[in-house]
């Protein structure tokens, strides 16, 4: 039997392709039901200082037991124990708990998974915050397919890097982090059926799915009035340019600001009423949002 992943793979995306659309949805909707009961699980442990997955206090350190929850850097964890936990836990498991986490403290500011985020390079650029905590993965496509000429990376495998007070505790180039099987297969029919296959995470979304081109017009629409804010997850620059011929008129633009300001509603959602102008209003991640943490040049092997 063959047990390459990517062979694997190759089969799982035959079955897919073939499958009834009922038979997928049918499987689809179990995943959410199996993720909403995971969840609670995880809520239900993190709120009493619990992890959901091995029991013990997120505060606790065992070498005998390791576990996800090392990640949020209990008394006694190194860097180099960071291997024990790949070889338990997948990529995706990985991410999904730190996701998980990370939207206790806020909803998807504290995950930057934004394509135009990332150096646009890479098959994966994620960076996720919890209080004093940053996390970050990185994968190029050489990453995934296996450096061949190395002899500790041909591997698929992907990099992490963790910081505490912005100060780094595990480098990028200190592992080659690699992907479990079942990662592989998820990341395939993702990338060779993306019509069909989409990779989502329940209560752990991120910007990527706040800030899209599906979204844009909703988030103008249901935006509130305010002064700027720190913590803001989104920043709207409005612009107004007269038509041909014609001038914005002060007065016109005092009144849709009045208006906003009585409505509680963002300027940017009335600018559209301005008479003799062409509008438009640009969303783009707010000071608030994570900054992703990128992967730049290369050491060997990296």
């Amino acid at each position: 039997m063959n047990t390459d992943p990517f062979s694997k793979a190759a089969w799982l995306i035959h079955r897919i392709e073939n499958m009834p659309p009922e038979e997928r949805n049918s499987i689809s909707e179990e995943n959410i039901r199996s993720t909403e009961a995971e969840y609670k699980d995880f809520l239900s442990a993190f709120g009493i200082g619990n992890c959901y997955i091995c029991g013990n206090p997120l505060s606790s350190f065992s070498k005998k037991t390791p576990c996800i929850h090392w990640l949020l850097k209990p008394k006694g964890f190194k860097k180099n124990d960071l291997p024990e936990i790949a070889k338990r836990f997948g990529f995706f498991q990985i991410q999904t708990f730190l996701r998980w986490v990370a939207n206790t403290q806020g909803f998807a500011k504290h995950i930057n998974d934004l394509p135009e985020e990332g150096s646009g390079m890479k098959v994966i650029e994620l960076t996720i915050r919890y209080r004093n905590l940053e996390w970050s993965f990185s994968c190029a496509e050489s990453d995934y397919l296996g450096h061949q000429t190395s002899q500790h990376a041909k591997h698929p495998h992907y990099h992490f890097q963790m910081r505490i007070d912005r100060r780094a505790f595990i480098s990028y180039n200190d592992f080659h982090v690699p992907f479990m099987e079942r990662d592989i297969l998820s990341m395939e029919t993702k990338r060779r059926l993306p019509h069909i296959v989409k990779h989502k995470f329940p209560f752990g979304e991120g910007m990527a799915e706040v800030l899209n081109d599906d979204t844009v017009e909703a988030l103008i629409e249901n935006s509130t009035g305010g002064d700027a804010d720190e913590d803001a997850s989104l920043h709207f620059d409005t612009i107004a340019m007269a038509d041909e011929g014609t001038t914005i008129r002060g007065e016109d633009l005092y009144e849709i600001i009045q208006e906003a300001k009585a409505k509680g509603v963002s300027v940017a959602s009335l600018i559209h009423k301005l008479p003799n102008a062409r509008t438009r209003v640009l969303v783009t991640p707010g000071p608030g949002v994570v900054e992703q943490a990128l992967r730049t040049g290369r050491k060997k092997d990296a």
